[in-house]
């Protein structure tokens, strides 16, 4: 493989994977040319042509010499910078630098992909109209947290020491979301509290190894006896956390349980507000399960996989062919 195929691969299944339908998906890239050749001159010479095929612009290649670059062994990470890149140049073997979490102009979008979330809440019945008022107004804030981020350091290291630098955040991320989304509907009549779902999630292996290093599932907001109502896999895709005032738009839509990566404090609070159980699987455990089923597609075809950058890395060979 070389870095270009890695990259447009993951894209490929990122889109493959995408909660909301792979047509819905290409249906927001036709739309998004469509945005771009209305687009003047002056802001098309400025405009990011990777939207018009990539659908994440969390997700990317960040540096690399050459596109054509041919990979044979991949450094693979939950969060890599500075430091990893000077120990796969100094290790003499290290073809790519591959991330979860976004560097550079991949962390400067972050806040654009969080428009996944309003699609999703609007399948589970929150009015479109709400979701895009909450979230509009949270991606505004996560767009003005990350703007004095200095997202170039990282950066700079990669092309200092010619070393090719890859992110997949949102693309690895919806393939986790597809696989709870699955494994939920597969299970879901032997599924009736809370405490079910917390054994469901420690058949996982990358859940048995976190919660054996400290960082398992965890019940944020009701208890193991509670009834599930209708579930929602939330916060697992979509850039990061959306907006606190939604978990009263998800109670009117019936939902009872949401599982999720991570919770900030004050979304705890909203979630018990509202009487929705939180079931929390762990955010570097989730992060790995999603990695690791791209991961497993790229090792597949021929590459050798160094896993480091807090990755728990467990192979499914047999099991993530995609479909």
């Amino acid at each position: 493989m070389t870095v270009k195929s890695i990259y447009q691969l993951a894209v490929k299944l990122g889109i493959e994977r995408d909660p909301r339908g792979a047509e819905f998906t290409r249906n927001c890239l036709k739309k998004e040319k469509k945005l771009y050749e209305k687009l003047p001159a002056v802001e098309q010479a400025y405009y990011d042509k990777e939207y018009l095929t990539n659908p994440y612009s969390d997700s990317r290649i960040i540096y690399t010499p050459r596109l054509d670059l041919p990979v044979k062994k991949i450094f693979a990470g939950i969060d890599c910078n500075e430091a990893e890149l000077l120990l796969a140049k100094q290790t003499g073997d290290i073809d790519l630098v591959l991330a979860h979490h976004p560097e550079g102009e991949a962390l400067t979008d972050l806040h654009r992909v969080m428009d996944i979330q309003i699609d999703l809440l609007e399948q589970v019945g929150v009015p479109v109209h709400m979701a895009e008022g909450l979230m509009n107004t949270r991606m505004g804030e996560v767009l003005r947290s990350i703007h004095p981020v200095n997202t170039q350091k990282a950066v700079d290291m990669a092309r200092l020491l010619q070393q090719a630098f890859m992110c997949t955040h949102t693309t690895a991320d919806n393939m986790v979301t597809t696989f709870f989304d699955r494994l939920i509907t597969k299970q879901r009549k032997q599924l009736d509290t809370v405490g079910d779902v917390m054994e469901l999630l420690m058949t996982i292996p990358e859940y048995q190894i976190a919660k054996r290093l400290k960082f398992g599932p965890h019940i944020f907001s009701g208890s193991e006896k509670r009834r599930l109502g209708k579930i929602v896999v939330n916060d697992m895709t979509g850039g990061t956390n959306g907006s606190k005032e939604i978990f009263e738009q998800l109670s009117r839509a019936g939902v009872g349980t949401l599982i999720g990566m991570h919770m900030r404090e004050d979304h705890k609070k909203e979630a018990e507000k509202y009487h929705i159980n939180v079931i929390i699987a762990g955010h570097i455990a989730s992060d790995s399960l999603g990695m690791n089923l791209l991961l497993d597609e790229i090792e597949q075809r021929g590459v050798a996989i160094v896993p480091l950058g807090g990755l728990i890395r467990v192979k499914r060979f047999n099991k993530t062919k995609a479909k």
